[in-house]
């Protein structure tokens, strides 16, 4: 199943770092890339079935950290 969420950040390096950070992850099934702005990062991704899939909550951390917010 495909999800996708997009944070806003106060600045264009601080997004930029973001959308970095998390294509340096590596992860399969995800894919990260500008949204409305260049100060929001949209980061469409699949849902791991038949287990915990935190990868959600991991995103929410590392946007916290750089003063970013979920926007809908």
């Amino acid at each position: 199943m495909n999800s996708q969420v997009e944070y806003s950040f106060d600045d264009e390096p601080t997004a930029y770092r973001f959308l970095n950070t998390v294509n340096g992850w590596g992860r399969e099934g995800i894919r990260v890339k500008y949204g409305r702005s260049s100060l929001h990062v949209k980061i469409n991704y699949e849902i791991q079935t038949g287990q915990f899939d935190s990868l959600l909550s991991e995103l929410d951390d590392l946007a916290g950290s750089h003063n970013g917010c979920e926007v809908s």
